[in-house]
């Protein structure tokens, strides 16, 4: 199983779709607002995306996904 492949299983649509908008420049209260799931529930699937990509911030976790094709 190819790395891709393997965080497509391990991140959950919730973290990728995060991930996706903060791509393309939105931060946790536009995502909370565009999506209107809570800011606890964004900041979670953030921690968690973070964590199962191994990056220490946001930025770094964004950076990871698009590089693995995860997002666009």
């Amino acid at each position: 199983m190819s790395m891709k492949d393997k965080m497509l299983t391990e991140l959950d649509p919730l973290e990728l779709r995060c991930l996706s908008l903060a791509a393309r420049g939105r931060n946790r209260e536009d995502i909370t607002r565009e999506t209107d799931i809570s800011h606890d529930r964004i900041d979670e699937a953030f921690d968690s995306a973070m964590r199962k990509l191994q990056a220490s911030n946001v930025a770094e976790a964004v950076f990871r996904a698009a590089r693995m094709d995860l997002i666009s």
